[in-house]
């Protein structure tokens, strides 16, 4: 167990991870509806499965973390998601909110461990997240899994480009491709299905969704260029 160095922190700033200023976290995982109030104010959704798939549009940034930290340095952090504040500029019109760790404790994993490791991030920052929020706001697991691959693809996308960590970063993609990481969370890999039978780097070039995250329903807004209802 240790806490991270600077340059590393410094890295986890570009998924816009923070360890300091919990005097300005405006929100917690501690109450399912009243982060779904919030979600919908910043936002202007119409509807809380509008306002929860645009959350989770941004909380994917903290998931993705998680998945580049095992990825890149083999350390996975000891928190819980009751432990990540959300740090909010009022005058952000994008809602771009930093997540606070209020923790800075991280472990070791080995490589006998990176199955486990990795269905533990799936369990406890996306199944769990995705559990607090999907029965209440009544949106689709697929569409909230989906808002989390989209960030992720891109960052496997990045690291497979370090040529002294490719071999270990396509093991780690497969094995989340893989049904078996995912017991006793989902039946099948949804990031299988959102990837299909194309490497990463294909499906960057250009990326598509299989579902739509419903920003076209933010009022102003239009179809993202990777909507699978582009055309509709």
């Amino acid at each position: 167990m240790h806490s991270l160095s600077p340059a590393i922190e410094k890295e986890l700033q570009g998924y816009r991870i923070a360890f300091r200023d919990e005097a300005k976290v405006s929100k917690t995982f501690d109450h399912a509806v009243e982060l779904i109030q919030y979600a919908q104010s910043r936002t202007g959704a119409e509807t809380s499965r509008i306002a929860i798939s645009m959350w989770f549009r941004r909380y994917a940034f903290f998931v993705t973390a998680q998945f580049y930290m095992f990825s890149k340095h083999r350390l996975i952090w000891e928190g819980k998601l009751q432990e990540i504040g959300i740090l909010d500029e009022p005058g952000d019109e994008h809602w771009l909110p930093n997540f606070l760790l209020k923790t800075n404790r991280w472990s070791n994993v080995t490589e006998k461990e990176s199955t486990f490791a990795l269905h533990s991030i799936l369990s406890s920052f996306g199944a769990e997240a995705i559990r607090f929020f999907s029965g209440t706001a009544k949106i689709s697991k697929l569409v909230l899994w989906e808002n989390i691959w989209s960030y992720t693809i891109w960052m496997y996308s990045e690291l497979l480009k370090q040529e002294d960590i490719k071999k270990r970063v396509e093991k780690d993609i497969e094995m989340l491709l893989e049904d078996d990481v995912w017991l006793n969370i989902e039946t099948h890999s949804p990031f299988k299905r959102f990837i299909g039978e194309k490497s990463v780097p294909a499906s960057m070039n250009p990326y598509k969704r299989v579902t739509c995250c419903l920003y076209y329903r933010i009022e102003a807004q239009e179809k993202c260029a990777y909507c699978p209802n582009r055309n509709c």
